[in-house]
């Protein structure tokens, strides 16, 4: 038996709206469940079956509210996950994701070393960081960056990524350190790491 055409259209929409999310989660690292609503036009009861759907698929994790995009699967062996550039385990809380045209996915152990590595990268479709206060998934271009601060990571000088200005503010008036964009994040470790080409 056939679906009739209502029906297969239903699907086709279900599926366009699946792949729309998906995309904006690449981007974005994560959505409030509400701007789905939202922006689609539907409940929130079909947002909700939706991104059950990329849930089983394993390509996002649904939270309180929101949703974000799926985490790389852990190694089957505990304690294998290692930074692309300096070796170190990578925790969850820091951890920051390179997502390359070709499919690959490249992980840092924080965002020192996530900036790094998408600094002397092409072919980024996303980058993705942790943001260190809520754990959300965040679009590692749009963040803000608390560099320097008293808290101590893997890496020095110490990095830590924010989902927004506000935030970084706040966890930096209790444990130092500065506040910068993306871009700026970006010149401050050139100039730690090589001071003489990064004023070329």
């Amino acid at each position: 038996m056939t679906d009739s055409p209502q029906i297969r259209s239903l699907y086709e929409e279900c599926d366009v709206r699946r792949r729309t999310i998906l995309q904006l989660l690449q981007k974005r690292g994560s959505i409030a469940v509400s701007d789905l609503t939202k922006r689609f036009g539907v409940s929130r009861m079909t947002i909700h079956r939706d991104l059950d759907v990329l849930v089983q698929q394993g390509l996002a994790q649904k939270r309180h509210g929101w949703v974000e995009l799926a985490a790389t699967p852990a190694p089957a062996t505990a304690g294998s996950a290692r930074c692309m550039m300096c070796q170190s385990e990578i925790p969850e809380r820091t951890q920051f994701t390179l997502q390359l045209e070709n499919g690959e996915r490249l992980q840092a152990c924080c965002p020192h070393c996530g900036l790094m590595m998408l600094s002397h990268r092409t072919g980024v479709q996303s980058a993705l960081a942790r943001d260190f206060l809520y754990g959300r998934i965040v679009n590692a271009l749009e963040a803000f960056y608390v560099v320097e601060s008293r808290i101590a990571t893997c890496c020095a000088p110490s990095v830590l990524c924010f989902h927004d200005a506000a935030s970084a503010a706040d966890f930096q008036r209790g444990f130092g350190g500065s506040v910068l964009n993306y871009h700026e994040t970006i010149a401050f470790l050139k100039q730690r790491h090589n001071p003489v080409l990064a004023a070329h």
